[in-house]
């Protein structure tokens, strides 16, 4: 019950995430069916269902997120494991791939990149002289 879509490891970048989401009992073909079409995704690496059928899939968080796949499965009819386990993890997923979208869209470096100044003076702090 595994279709594959490797991309390969050379498309990974700082931004990938990997996650296995856990599936609802369901036909091998509707389920194969479903990977390749979610595989076709560019901002996805990998997709299969793995022989527990859960799904185990790579992307690019900067492109797509838990809450894509999420929708896309719904809409394709696939449905989740239900629980409280899946939902907070599916919540932490969440969290995690909207903070590196977020990063992945920033202009400006890491927010430490300069060190503060000392209130009421000028931007010089922490030069000599």
């Amino acid at each position: 019950m595994s279709e594959t879509r490797a991309k390969g490891k050379a498309d990974k970048g700082p931004f990938a995430a990997t996650r296995k989401i856990p599936l609802a009992p369901a036909a091998a073909e509707t389920l194969q069916a479903a990977v390749r079409q979610l595989a076709a995704a560019d901002s996805i690496l990998d997709a299969r269902i793995d022989r527990h059928g859960q799904l185990r899939i790579a992307y690019d968080t900067s492109g797509i997120g838990i809450r894509d796949i999420e929708a896309w499965l719904e809409r394709a009819g696939i449905a989740r494991a239900a629980g409280a386990g899946w939902r907070m993890k599916s919540a932490w997923y969440r969290f995690l791939d909207d903070n590196a979208r977020a990063n992945a869209r920033s202009r400006g470096g890491a927010c430490c990149n300069r060190p503060p100044s000392a209130h009421g003076t000028r931007d010089d702090a922490g030069k000599p002289g």
